[in-house]
């Protein structure tokens, strides 16, 4: 190629993307040659400046390329030939070579390529102004031409000159590939994913969805809605307004930049950024273009002071930039598939024609977490605040604030905002929960410093629009969020209007909140009418809920006609102190319960008659497995139904009874015993903690014989129960010869006398223990501690450990906040060794120190970092899950790190003293620091011995947890060979 015919750098050949650094106007040689006359007329215009106002009238003609100047049209006509080819709608002109040689420098206005927009002004007794933006240079601000047509042609030439841009100005309004400045953007907007796929051309169909970026004029902005400030203007002028600017359509946002920001041209412009703006793309309201012109306003919803800002806007490449916003906002039409989040159009049919939705592969970070991002930007909120919000799929669950559960904060107003916002526009979630997640300081007005009233967030709305907003929601979990009174009615009333678009909700969790307004009980009980044939799981318990709104709710299961049999299989009302339930609604509601599963009636105190519960009724229950009635003073009619029904077929669904605090005495516990034993359905498990079962001393001689029999329950709960000495003795007795019984929990056991069981007490429990009639599994005997009760076995129990050594089926131990200290821990370790059934063990909170817990590992084969004395050489084998004893490992650490702590200060003490000290005295001072020293290492050293004996346990632990899964799996090949040898001598006896 010859050197001398090389184009310069930069040099404009007419191609849609030019490796250039800034666009420049092309010189006169520069220019792509002016082949074709679109159009030409005479109009009184402005060449270039700021001033809004015609000064010239000529002949103006438009090419392919140019918009040129001539005095008069005969002037034109010598150069071109007939106008009236040309100054009409009838067709346009090709000009020969010679034609176009004699187009000279002045002749041109500007370059097609350098016009960001072109518009329409009007002012009262004027004609039309065509109004064109154009670019001289990058690093200039934008220049204007302002032309007034004769009426009849101002049509004509807007069509000629926007068509001129469209199809023969590659590069007007456009910021090609490989330029400076479109590096830059997409380098600091890199998280919004403007830029293109690698794999992906700029004039590829998914190119407009996949990001772009066009320049364009800031004609206007206007804010419509609440002021800014106190007789604040709607229209509040920007940085950015009146100026070029650049339009970037990302992922999530819609950037708005000065236009010659990155491009290198001025070191002010780049370092100031703070022009730039952003919205979100979920918040843009309506497109406004009507075609006429390159105009088009974009209205954006902001969420704070409930504010509209309507911005118009001027580009050549208007129908690009709104197919790119409306092609993005279709690609995440997947999250709202109702369309109750879309963008109102009012453009013409063309451009409202629905967008092809990109593959998902060029949207990789389409979710909630760009819609909680787009929400945080708009309020000024930290996204790391929602770093315990987890997403599992399509449930998500939101934590409190906060790193340590002594930082855990709940939320302030605008960050649940932005929250609550984000899960407004998304319908992926099924399952939303916000359990534990406090609402209580959200909804209450406060003042700020300067005196100004701020209004707390209108959660009642919130959730409604949520709810309304997601018809996909299947489970929504409130549980214990403090919600009041209004927020339950509007759920309420969310579930049923939600319903006709398609909301059928599964499982609703309201426990723990405010409905204390019988009109928003109603409220919701008329949503769960709809919900009536769906909804599987329902938890209003300890609401507050007062007067009839429990009658109210149970009713709305059987009001619905068009649901024969409702599908609830979860159903809670508990600790609802104040309601009187009325037990007709109760039975009426439990006959048509054919699915019910779970009933929770605990701490109901008012009903209306007794019996509360028909035993025909809970037959009609087939598939009830867990009923909780604790709390309630059983009539004798109920406890007589409640037995009935125990004692016959119709309960062997049921797995779970809890009567905890009911003020059963021990003869009313023996009769439940009794009929479930005589239902032979030994599966169930009775809670029945916090009674009093023996009526002075010893307990009833029914409840001993039962006891001491075979046909019982398999699990038995009876914490926070109060004992007389002779009582737990008698307990202790009765079930060392009861062979049905795996599961025994005697937590926070407490005795009349308000001491610990003494050494005979406890001895009894490990002859239970080792009893050969005894098939107990689980053991959990774990104290309490509260300021004012201790309930526990207490320090000694280690005398029961003894039994244990011979437990055969004991497999789970839990002996937490006994405080039986090392000598336990010793006694503990002895009965490890011989004991080969125990695989779970917990012994956190009993003062064990670091003698204690070298005690346990030398209980196991190569453990024990001291020599601990034992009288056997068995070794433990079958422990394969040890909870880590945390409480017990910071308390002696921190006991051991405040030692050291109180040698570094005395030691800098005797360290001055001994260095302002002679003879006699500094020997004495330097033997003192030398303790001192020795004192700090050894605590040092125990800290180290303390966490080298934890880590061996969990070593050792895991070995036979490894070991005995190899065992596990030993035995089921040798039953798969068993089996199989089993099928081929039958195939082989039937052969022959």
């Amino acid at each position: 190629m010859d050197p001398s015919n090389a184009l310069a750098e930069g040099f404009y050949q007419g191609q849609p993307h030019v490796p250039v650094d800034s666009f420049l106007m092309p010189s006169q040689d520069q220019f792509p040659a002016d082949s074709l006359i679109l159009f030409g007329g005479t109009a009184t215009h402005s060449e270039g400046g700021l001033f809004r106002k015609d000064s010239k009238k000529e002949y103006l003609l438009l090419t392919n390329s140019s918009l040129l100047k001539y005095k008069t049209m005969e002037k034109a006509a010598k150069v071109f030939g007939n106008q009236s080819v040309w100054s009409s709608s009838s067709g346009h002109q090709i000009l020969t070579p010679q034609q176009t040689a004699q187009i000279t420098k002045d002749h041109r206005i500007l370059s097609l390529n350098s016009i960001i927009g072109i518009y329409t002004q009007q002012t009262p007794g004027s004609d039309v102004q065509i109004m064109v933006e154009y670019l001289v240079s990058i690093s200039s601000q934008p220049a204007s031409m302002h032309f007034t047509p004769p009426p009849d042609q101002t049509e004509l030439w807007l069509k000629e000159l926007r068509q001129g841009c469209n199809y023969h100005a590659a590069q007007a309004g456009l910021i090609p590939k490989g330029t400076r400045q479109r590096q830059w953007i997409l380098n600091k907007m890199q998280d919004d994913h403007i830029s293109l796929p690698a794999n992906v051309s700029e004039d590829h169909p998914t190119a407009l969805a996949a990001g772009g970026m066009w320049r364009a004029y800031f004609k206007s902005q206007k804010i419509k809605g609440v002021p800014v400030h106190e007789g604040g203007a709607a229209d509040i002028k920007v940085a950015l307004e009146t100026k070029v600017i650049v339009i970037a359509v990302g992922t999530s946002f819609i950037h708005i930049l000065p236009h010659n920001l990155g491009n290198g041209s001025s070191k002010d412009d780049m370092k100031d950024e703070r022009t730039i703006l952003q919205y979100p793309l979920l918040t843009l309201r309506s497109i406004q273009y009507k075609e006429k012109d390159d105009s088009f306003t974009m209205s954006f919803g902001t969420t704070l002071r409930q504010r509209t800002v309507a911005m118009t806007f001027v580009s050549a490449r208007a129908r690009e930039i709104i197919i790119a916003i409306r092609a993005r906002v279709e690609s995440l039409r997947w999250l709202y598939p109702l369309a109750r989040k879309g963008v109102e159009l009012s453009m013409s049919e063309e451009l409202s024609r629905p967008i092809p939705v990109p593959s998902k592969e060029y949207m990789p970070d389409l979710g909630f977490d760009d819609l909680l991002r787009a929400e945080c930007h708009a309020m000024g909120v930290d996204r790391k605040v929602y770093n315990n919000v987890r997403i599992d799929g399509f449930i998500i669950t939101v934590g409190k604030v906060g790193d340590t559960p002594e930082a855990k904060r709940d939320y302030s107003v605008d960050e649940m905002k932005c929250l609550l916002r984000a899960l407004r526009f998304n319908t992926t979630f099924k399952e939303i929960s916000f359990r534990n997640t406090s609402f209580a300081s959200l909804q209450k007005p406060r003042t700020l410093k300067d005196g100004t009233l701020r209004y707390g967030l209108r959660l009642d709305q919130e959730f409604y629009e949520l709810i309304m907003g997601n018809p996909q929601i299947r489970a929504l979990d409130l549980r214990n969020c403090r919600l009041e009174t209004n927020t339950i009615g509007n759920i309420g009333r969310a579930i049923k209007d939600a319903y006709a678009v398609g909301l059928r909700l599964e499982a609703l969790d309201l426990s723990g909140n405010l409905a204390t307004d019988g009109a928003d009980v109603m409220t919701l009980a008329k949503g769960i009418v709809k919900h009536a044939g769906t909804l599987h799981r329902l938890n209003v318990g300890n609401c507050q809920i007062t007067g009839d709104g429990i009658n109210q709710i149970m009713h709305a299961f059987v009001a619905n006609p068009a649901v024969a049999s409702h599908t609830l299989e979860v159903f809670g009302i508990h600790a609802n102190a104040e309601s009187k339930v009325n037990s007709f609604i109760l039975d009426m509601f439990l006959k048509h319960s054919m699915c019910l599963d779970t009933l929770n009636l605990s701490d109901l105190t008012s009903w209306s008659k007794s019996p509360i519960l028909m035993s025909e009724t809970l037959a009609n229950c087939a598939a009830l497995k867990r009923l909780d009635l604790s709390g309630m003073a059983l009539h004798p009619s109920t406890l007589d139904q409640l037995l009935s029904w125990l004692s016959s077929n119709s309960s062997e669904s049921l797995e779970q009874l809890k009567v905890e605090g009911c003020g059963l005495d021990g003869n009313q516990f023996a009769s439940i015993l009794e009929a479930i034993g005589q239902s032979n359905n030994t599966k169930i498990e009775v809670l029945a903690g916090r009674n009093l079962f023996s009526d002075g001393n010893e307990l009833p001689e029914s409840l001993v014989a039962l006891l001491a029999g075979g046909d019982t329950a398999f699990s038995l709960g009876l914490r926070q129960t109060c004992w007389s000495e002779p009582a737990l003795r008698q307990l202790f007795v009765c079930l060392s010869q009861n062979y049905t019984l795996k599961k025994l929990d005697l937590s926070s056991v407490s005795l009349a006398s308000g001491r610990d069981p003494d050494v005979e007490t406890c001895k009894l429990l490990g002859q239970m223990l080792s009893s050969n009639e005894n098939r107990l599994e689980e053991l959990y005997i774990q104290g309490e501690e509260t300021t004012d009760l201790t309930s526990r076995m207490g320090r000694n129990l280690w005398m029961s450990f003894q039994g244990l050594s011979n437990s055969r089926f004991l497999i789970k131990l839990d002996v937490r906040r006994n405080r039986f200290k090392d000598e336990g821990a010793l006694a503990l370790a002895e009965a490890l060794r011989v004991n080969q059934s125990l695989m779970w063990l917990d012994m956190d909170e009993n003062d064990v120190t670091t003698d204690g817990f070298n005690a346990i590992l030398s209980a196991f084969h190569q453990g024990g970092t001291e020599q601990v004395p034992t009288s056997s050489r068995h070794y433990n084998s079958t422990l394969a899950h040890f909870e880590p004893p945390v409480k017990d490992v910071n308390k002696q650490t921190s006991v051991l790190k405040e030692a050291m702590l109180d040698t570094y200060k005395t030691e800098q003490e005797t360290r001055f003293l001994l260095t302002n000290s002679t003879g006699k005295d500094a020997r004495e001072w330097k033997e003192r620091l030398a303790q001192i020293i020795r004192q700090r290492n050894q605590s040092s050293e125990a800290i180290s011995r303390l966490e080298r004996a934890i880590q061996g346990i969990a070593a050792v632990v895991d070995r036979n947890k490894t070991a005995m899964d190899a065992v596990i799996r030993d035995r089921e090949r040798r039953r798969e060979r068993s089996r199989e040898l089993e099928h081929f001598q039958q195939n082989h006896e039937r052969r022959f």
